[in-house]
């Protein structure tokens, strides 16, 4: 295995499960769990049809404009270069193979020739291409264009009929993730046909599930695909349901009355609601979570000693474990904390008030101010403002809680027609995420953590909704981008670990572990770690 290989194997080691686990060797000597185990579903109501539960969509389950509760829809449909297994390991799918030269700038992808687009037609090195330029094309507006970081349409070229290279402008040694499922708005396009919303009336890619019909925020009705190429993954089910809730609460109901087979992405605490005799439950842990962001570049929170004295005034640790039951682990305000390559010596933050006091006096307030946390309202983020509220009130701010529950989601909250360039712009809309003083915002897993690097925090990222600005971080996070050994990134793993506790733009207080429950009466349905399902399964 190649140095560039090896590393594109780094995957998330966010806790394992407390009960489920199996941990490989990588060639690295890291040792990489899986991260799912393979579960049960469903009651199988109607013998040939899988129905179970997603998130309520965000808007079009659409390539261009895929999120949220969209990307269990396109993950059903679509078919990527590349995919990331349930263990969160790369395996080939339209590539059956791809190797990095120069150092990680540049990428060779080899497409094998047997996949054919649910319309019959096969699929070719130039969809590829197409795809992936679409989403590169400013005027399609993609909201998938960040994932792609310094890849460049010019950069994408066609080298034989089954090869494909990409130049990139840096070198990025985990590039093959940023085009795989993990990156779900990147399945693949047929030349010329749009990713906007007019594609959820047929939804043409080559994935399992062919999609029957789809009516946002309801339900999304599939068959299963024959001539999927993965033959090992072709549905047993003939067809599947696709059943939207706004909430946990409101679905876990249908599970129990037998309306629905299957259940992901619940908390610990509500999957320990649910009786142990008739389902199986399989955790999954994930590096996603809610991430607290402070604005850097107004208000009360520019100073960082007063987001420092917010970090400290946060029993992480008691939330995990008395909130949370146990189904988590505490995370120290960077994304790299899960991963294999972090610097475990950097000490963990602990509530401290007499040290947060110390901060707010030192910056000026010593008797605390006035803030607005906003996000959007869902249980568990309910119940993690109201700790931070309580935890504010402990060295003086004033903290008032906004939670938009207005569309029984977070469409209006993550509404991307109004996110602002991060530097040099002029912010409005106040009441969004991107345009917010304070505020949370939910992240799911990824794999690796170029995808949180390069948009959240990265000063010219899409995706900061804390503004901030700091070379030695930007500094960081190219070196690891650029890191082909394993040695290479947990130096720069370090140093970002470092920079994010001297300059604290966002608090990330815990990583979850996630539950699927499903019945015993089927078996086989497995999730990944973005809460989309890998493999269908049968009647048992």
């Amino acid at each position: 295995m190649s140095t560039i290989e090896q590393t594109t194997n780094e995957v998330s080691t966010s806790g394992l499960s407390r009960r489920h686990f199996i941990q490989a060797a990588a060639a690295t000597g890291v040792a990489i769990p899986f991260a799912q185990m393979f579960g049960g579903s469903g009651v199988g109501a109607a013998g040939k049809t899988l129905k179970w539960a997603s998130q309520a969509q965000e808007g079009p389950a659409a390539p261009w404009m895929t999120k949220g509760g969209s990307l269990q829809i396109i993950n059903a449909v679509g078919a990527w270069l590349c995919d990331v297994a349930p263990s969160g390991q790369l395996v080939p799918s339209v590539a059956t193979k791809w190797k990095g030269t120069d150092a990680g700038k540049t990428w060779t992808f080899t497409i094998r020739g047997d996949v054919k687009f649910h319309d019959g037609s096969a699929l070719k090195a130039e969809d590829v291409i197409y795809t992936l330029q679409s989403h590169l094309d400013p005027a399609n507006k993609s909201q998938s264009a960040g994932r792609l970081g310094d890849c460049t349409s010019a950069g994408i070229v066609k080298v034989n009929a089954t090869t494909i290279r990409f130049n990139l402008k840096r070198a990025n040694a985990n590039f093959p993730y940023a085009v795989s499922s993990a990156n779900y708005g990147l399945c693949m396009l047929k030349k010329g046909e749009k990713g906007d919303e007019s594609w959820t009336k047929k939804m043409n890619s080559a994935g399992p599930w062919i999609m029957v019909t789809h009516k946002i925020n309801e339900k999304t009705v599939f068959k299963k695909n024959p001539n999927y190429f993965k033959k090992d993954l072709i549905p047993q089910f003939e067809k599947m349901e696709q059943i939207q809730y706004v909430s946990n609460s409101a679905a876990i109901p249908a599970l129990k009355t037998g309306k629905l087979d299957s259940i992901h992405f619940l908390t610990g605490v509500e999957a320990d609601a649910i009786p142990k005799n008739k389902y199986y439950k399989t955790q999954v842990a994930t590096c996603g979570g809610l991430h607290m962001h402070m604005r850097c570049d107004i208000g009360q929170l520019t100073d960082k000693r007063v987001r420092e004295a917010i970090a400290l005034s946060l029993d992480r640790q008691g939330y995990v474990k008395n909130v949370m039951a146990g189904y988590g682990s505490v995370a120290n305000d960077s994304v790299m904390d899960s991963f294999p390559t972090a610097d475990k010596r950097v000490p963990v933050r602990k509530k401290d008030i007499a040290a947060a006091k110390a901060l707010m006096a030192a910056a000026g307030v010593p008797n605390g101010f006035k803030v607005t946390l906003q996000s959007w309202k869902r249980d568990d983020i309910d119940k993690f403002t109201q700790f931070v509220k309580s935890s504010l009130k402990e060295i003086g701010i004033d903290c008032t809680v906004d939670l938009d529950g207005s569309d029984g989601g977070g469409a209006r909250w993550y509404k991307y027609s109004v996110y602002p360039s991060v530097k040099g712009s002029k912010v409005k809309n106040k009441g969004e995420w991107l345009a917010s003083e304070f505020g949370i915002a939910e992240w799911a897993g990824r794999p690796v953590p170029d995808e949180y690097l390069a948009r959240e925090w990265f000063s010219s990222g899409d995706w900061n909704p804390a503004y901030l600005d700091a070379p030695e971080l930007d500094a960081a996070i190219t070196a690891w981008q650029s890191a082909l050994s394993t040695k290479a990134k947990q130096a720069a793993s370090s140093s970002i670990q470092k920079a994010a506790l001297v300059h604290t733009p966002i608090i990330v207080a815990y990583n979850e572990t996630r539950v699927s429950v499903t019945s015993k009466k089927v078996v086989g349905v497995e999730y990944n770690q973005q809460g989309a399902i890998w493999s269908t399964g049968k009647n048992a």
